[in-house]
């Protein structure tokens, strides 16, 4: 990590996702309650909606672990290949990449080697 406070400031940001995730797990179970009173034929239509909060539950848990992984001290391709969501481990790994030599991000590729199994 290239600042001292890095460490310190990637578990913050894990335990504060944390509760951003309790947050909208409140959300959540209120809209659920909300929805029980709604009339039948809109329940279906409200149920579906809903899943946008396990989904946002499951992008600020990503995070958080990523988060916590990074504070101790993980190598960033290590945490990232550990993300559940994939399409989120993909952008965020393009992302990690930028910047970096070619040779250091796909060494197989600049040698023109192919590893199937390593």
């Amino acid at each position: 990590m290239s600042h001292p406070n890095t460490k310190g400031l990637l578990a913050a940001v894990s335990a504060e996702l944390a509760d951003i995730r309790a947050g909208i797990d409140e959300a959540g179970d209120l809209v659920s309650e909300l929805v029980k009173g709604a009339p039948p034929e809109q329940r279906l239509t409200y149920l579906t909606r809903m899943q946008a909060f396990d989904v946002l539950s499951q992008r600020v848990d990503a995070l958080s672990g990523l988060a916590g992984a990074l504070a101790a001290d993980q190598p960033m391709d290590t945490a990232l290949a550990a993300l559940p969501l994939a399409e989120m481990a993909d952008r965020l790994r393009e992302l990690s990449f930028r910047g970096r030599p070619l040779s250091e991000a796909a060494p197989a590729a600049v040698s023109g080697d192919l590893l199937l199994f390593d």
